[in-house]
């Protein structure tokens, strides 16, 4: 295995043999503009020509270009892993230096090199052309180019950086004149690129990801396409490469529109759908954690099989996520998508138990069973949502939820509705669906209006929508629907409530409705604003308020109770549990990353790289986690970023710590900070080990119970 260096003037590059260059799908399309990039290498030739005019010898160099050499078919490929751009770029400049030959300067010599041009970039014989894309999209244009027919030259073609870059440079070169024209050609022979040769054992893949860490960060997704693309493990022809990069360009890659970030968190998804573990954010956590769940693709049928099942999957979630389908409750769809991407596990493996994907389709089996299911978890939110319970502490929930149905009955799916009621009813309290005792303490006294105001308004409308065949579309008829206080937020004369209990009841659910015209509304009193919503609102919703002759705390409360109740029985919402998240709100393990602030937590333990330590307060966490790192990851602290933020050194000197703390016999760390700053300091230590390792890194902590944290801030006479 070796890699071979040398120096090739640009035009040698290309002309000097038969090799043909080969982009592969996982590079970056053709990006360079003809009035930027393109005229300034351009203008840089020029002026180099200039500089060094009486000097022959002078060179001028341009960059690297990283290929890696390989056969197939008895043909020689360069594999492009660094320098498409440059190399793109020169073949059409010589395209351009052909026809400029042909159609301008007309001599006998110039249709000579227009021809030996021409041969090196087209074979005649058997149609090879200099430059093979393997993202076919924008080939045909190449082919045009290449071979000369420029006059056949299609309006799609026209639109392409391809033909633009070529256009310009034939344009500014012909404006040189024969004798400039001639002095340029010749300057090419002095601009060198640095070509770095990779043989048939290297693995391209590893320089790919090396030399791409130093420029723009690639996404999860690029790197992902780079993984299946490489083929290292197997010889793959050019019929089955063609067939695999089909699959995953026009029937995946294309659901997301080149939109590479929803892409990215597609496959962030898609992991955690198959392990049931949703990985750091980052773009190599998402990579890495990909290629070790995959593991070696060791033959075509191997590649195919996972694309397959890629593009099966990105189906069902952008149908879930931004599409529609007929057999899919799209009321209950609707609802779920502003946290789609918090359900999204839940909801691709509802799809995939009671459906199947045809030619990119979704094809439904089970309506009945998939839309039972998607109502539960409505329910499930809607639940958590009217109890005041955060939306992030289930993020990391909801992806286990398919394994432990399976792990409690191999055939959940065949009443997924009530496999999925009976576990979220009796899983762990920070995780439980709220009981109907809480949700009725609840739904009086919590304020909702402040806290998930979107929220509400959702819920609201589904509850408007409830027993309607013509549905307001979350997506489509929310424009100008607001939600109304009944009672005012500036309490009039003469409303039947006490300052105190305005107060107190203003933002909690009874006293909110919707409306799509609050003007006139005001602050006008009870018995008008409810003609006006009754009468002129096409709200079903506000005809509750029919019952209501005053609208007092007792009112107020009566229809808090009042939708519950509805909700309850429309949802078919189980009553019968009697466990309360209250008793025991902080017995659970929570993940560091789902917890924002530390700040006067008390914790029982932590888990940290499979082992329970007992650690109680964040202070210890800190130093604890710092140290286990330092001993397997020192690299992560040495010299760097983070080792700098928590002033890592051998030395006590006070200049530089003020309260140092021993992370082993050697090294000390600061920690005087506050806990919010250490806590910062532990997510961003272990997302730095997952970046540059490629595994995520598990470390959760459990709360104190809420009756010791009681005593505990009683010793301080909170």
């Amino acid at each position: 295995m070796t890699i071979e260096a040398g120096h090739k003037d640009i035009k040698s590059l290309i002309t000097g043999d038969n090799s043909q260059f080969h982009i592969p799908i996982y590079q970056r399309t053709y990006t360079w503009k003809a009035k930027f990039q393109v005229d300034k290498l351009i203008e840089d030739i020029i002026e180099f020509g200039r500089e060094y005019k009486g000097n022959t010898k002078a060179e001028y160099y341009i960059g690297n270009i990283i290929v890696k050499n390989q056969v197939r078919a008895f043909q020689a490929e360069r594999v492009v892993i660094d320098g498409q751009q440059r190399i793109t770029t020169t073949i059409l400049i010589l395209c351009a230096i052909r026809d400029l030959y042909l159609n301008t300067v007309k001599t006998v010599e110039a249709k000579a090199a227009a021809k030996n041009i021409g041969r090196a970039l087209f074979s005649e014989n058997d149609g090879v052309i200099k430059l093979k894309l393997n993202n076919m999209e924008h080939q045909n244009t190449l082919i045009t180019l290449l071979t000369g027919a420029i006059e056949t030259i299609s309006p799609s073609d026209k639109t392409t950086n391809y033909w633009e870059n070529y256009q310009y440079i034939y344009k500014k070169l012909e404006a040189m004149g024969h004798q400039n024209l001639e002095n340029f050609i010749d300057l090419l022979d002095r601009v060198k690129v640095v070509i770095i040769f990779l043989d048939d054992a290297q693995d391209e893949n590893s320089v790919f990801e090396s030399i791409n860490s130093l420029g723009k960060s690639l996404s999860g997704s690029d790197l992902i396409k780079n993984f299946l693309f490489t083929f290292k493990n197997y010889l793959c022809s050019h019929s089955e490469e063609k067939l695999l990069i089909d699959i995953y360009t026009k029937n995946f890659e294309s659901l997301f529109k080149n939109d590479e970030k929803s892409l990215e968190t597609f496959f962030r998804e898609y992991i955690a759908l198959k392990t049931h573990y949703l990985v750091n954010k980052d773009p190599k956590v998402i990579y890495y954690s990909f290629k070790k769940m995959v593991g070696d693709i060791c033959s075509f049928e191997d590649c195919k099989k996972l694309i397959t099942d890629i593009t099966k999957y990105g189906v069902i979630y952008q149908t879930l996520r931004v599409g529609s389908h007929d057999d899919i409750d799209q009321n209950h769809l609707e609802y779920l998508r502003p946290a789609f991407l918090g359900y999204s596990t839940l909801l691709m493996d509802i799809v995939d138990k009671s459906a199947r994907v045809e030619n990119g389709s979704i094809v439904v089996e089970e309506k009945s069973r998939l839309n039972e299911a998607l109502k539960k978890v409505v329910a499930y939110d809607v639940c958590r949502l009217l109890a005041g319970l955060p939306t992030k502490q289930i993020t990391r929930f909801i992806p286990t939820i398919p394994k432990k149905l399976e792990l409690e009955n191999k055939e959940y799916y065949l009443n997924y509705a009530k496999a999925f009621e009976r576990l979220v009813t009796s899983t762990n309290e920070g995780y439980r669906q709220p009981n109907i005792n809480i949700l009725k303490r609840s739904v009086v006294d919590v304020d909702l209006y402040n806290r998930v105001q979107k929220q509400v308004l959702r819920f609201l409308v589904l509850m408007e929508n409830l027993g309607k065949n013509e549905i307001l579309s979350f997506e489509r008829d929310m424009k100008g629907c607001e939600i109304e206080h009944i009672m005012p937020q500036a309490l009039p004369p003469g409303w039947p409530i006490s300052k105190e209990n305005h107060e107190r009841y203003l933002h909690t659910l009874g006293n909110l409705s919707i409306t799509f015209d609050n003007q006139g509304l005001g602050n006008k009193n009870f018995n008008e604003k409810k003609e006006i919503l009754i009468k002129k609102s096409r709200i079903n919703l506000n005809r509750l308020l029919m019952k209501y002759d005053k609208f007092d705390e007792s009112s107020i409360r009566d229809r808090s109770l009042s939708l519950l109740d509805m909700f309850v029985k429309a949802y078919e919402v189980n009553t019968a549990q009697d466990a309360s998240i209250y008793d025991d709100s902080y017995n659970i393990e929570d993940d560091i990353f789902d917890v924002d602030d530390p700040t006067y937590i008390k914790l029982e333990y932590a888990v940290f790289l499979g082992e329970k330590l007992e650690i109680k307060d964040i202070h210890e966490l800190y130093v604890c986690v710092i140290s286990k790192l330092f001993k397997i990851y020192p690299m992560i602290f040495l010299n760097t970023e983070i080792g700098n933020r928590i002033k890592l050194t051998e030395s006590l000197c006070k200049d530089k710590i003020l309260n140092p703390v021993a992370i082993n016999d050697k090294y000390f760390i600061e920690s005087y900070f506050n806990n919010k700053h250490k806590f910062e300091i532990v997510k961003d230590s272990v997302t730095e080990v997952e970046k540059n390792f490629g595994f995520s890194v598990e470390l959760k902590i459990r709360y104190t119970k809420l009756t010791e944290l009681k005593e505990l801030l009683s010793e301080f006479d909170f």
